[in-house]
């Protein structure tokens, strides 16, 4: 009977402290959840020779509280879509690879409201209308939460494989972050590290990741809950602090919201650089290549966000850095603010208003592929015949 009295006292007390953290934890989502909506999301990042990219075959959830509910796919190609591409387009094939961080992978739209898909369709609308004959396929290789360095190094390790004639490389409104995937010699060259050096500092944060994954109840909280992303996201910053550290970058050098001009012109100086050896990746393997700036709410719409004095400040000095670089590597060039300032008076919102989310709605991305759609048709980039390209 002392026993069963025992017994009986323990499993109330492991109960009560059971329904004590449930009753917490539920409390400190409900205060994340009224303090700011938080984007909430599938996790779908993974690594291709330590480098940053989609894991194949995903389909999940991104979700913000009262801004919107969206879901995204990847193939096993690890396009963002339902699309699968053969290896080599076909002879009446145009095949247009877009690069860029959330503007070009479309956080906040479904797959087919993303701006490279609505760009494939205005792009084969005008392929009818004016007698281009040629098939457009827009991949959208565009990886939420990257940088130029990583987007240049995912392309050299896998978009290049499905060797796309035109590729658009889309840049935010403020300058990257470091990242030591590239260095500079003393001559102010920027090249990419050794592949087995990325591939070490990158390593465990894999393992950390593939780790994490596969704890139970994972994706459901990933996909549901405001308390659990705001830990993924400390972690993910943590891994990548370590990551760059190890590559002798410090990422962390200054005040994310206001860096100093130093730090601003030094991170400038390796974006551009980036740029440029992306360029001449590109071009060797026969494809043209185009970069376009994309303009953040910030710049268009009044905004509370404690990023928008770094984004108001920083983000007419990357355009004049991409314009400069653009100019003396004869890059075709375009900046996207006076297309968005032309329909920010309609009815439709070009952008959400969140404290944490401020990205295009449907209709913001619309904007960006009649403007992106309008800039490869004057500069001669479509149509293109495939006759121009030459192989790899």
């Amino acid at each position: 009977m002392h026993n069963s009295l025992s017994f009986r006292a323990r499993f109330g007390r492991v109960l009560l402290l059971f329904t004590g953290i449930i009753a917490g934890l539920l409390i400190a989502e409900t205060i994340a959840r009224l303090a700011a909506p938080y984007p909430m999301s599938y996790p779908w990042m993974g690594q291709i020779n330590g480098v940053l990219a989609p894991l194949p075959s995903v389909h999940g959830r991104h979700f913000v509280p009262g801004l919107y509910d969206t879901t995204f796919s990847f193939t096993f190609q690890r396009f963002r879509g339902q699309q699968v591409y053969t290896a080599e387009p076909g002879p009446q094939v145009l095949r247009i690879a877009t690069l860029g961080a959330s503007f070009t992978f479309g956080s906040g739209a479904n797959d087919v409201d993303a701006y490279p898909f609505q760009l494939q369709s205005i792009l084969q609308e005008r392929s009818r209308r004016d007698g281009w004959n040629q098939t457009i396929e827009v991949i959208n290789a565009g990886i939420a939460g990257s940088v130029a360095a990583e987007q240049a190094l995912w392309y050299d390790n896998w978009v290049r494989n499905f060797h796309p004639d035109v590729v658009i490389l889309a840049v935010g409104c403020a300058a990257d972050h470091p990242t030591g995937l590239f260095q500079m010699d003393d001559n102010g060259r920027v090249t990419p590290r050794a592949g087995s050096e990325v591939q070490a500092a990158g390593g465990e944060a894999s393992a950390v990741r593939n780790l994490v994954h596969r704890v139970p109840g994972f994706t459901f909280l990933a996909e549901h809950s405001e308390l659990f992303n705001l830990f993924r996201l400390a972690q993910g910053e943590a891994i990548r602090h370590k990551r760059d550290a190890a590559l002798g970058a410090d990422s962390a050098v200054s005040d994310p919201t206001r860096p100093s001009n130093d730090v601003l012109y030094q991170e400038l100086r390796f974006e551009t650089g980036e740029v440029r050896w992306l360029k001449q990746r590109v071009e060797q393997s026969g494809a043209a290549f185009a970069v376009v700036a994309f303009p953040c709410r910030e710049n268009v719409y009044p905004s509370q966000s404690q990023f928008a004095p770094r984004i108001r400040k920083e983000y007419p000095i990357v355009v004049k850095a991409l314009h400069d670089v653009s100019a003396a590597e004869a890059i075709p060039f375009t900046e996207l603010s006076s297309v968005f300032m032309e329909k920010a008076s309609g009815e439709q919102a070009l952008y959400y208003d969140g404290k944490f989310e401020t990205h295009p709605t449907p209709a913001g991305y619309r904007v960006i592929a009649e403007g992106v759609a309008d800039f490869l048709v004057k500069q001669g980039l479509v149509p293109r015949g495939r006759s121009t390209i030459q192989s790899p």
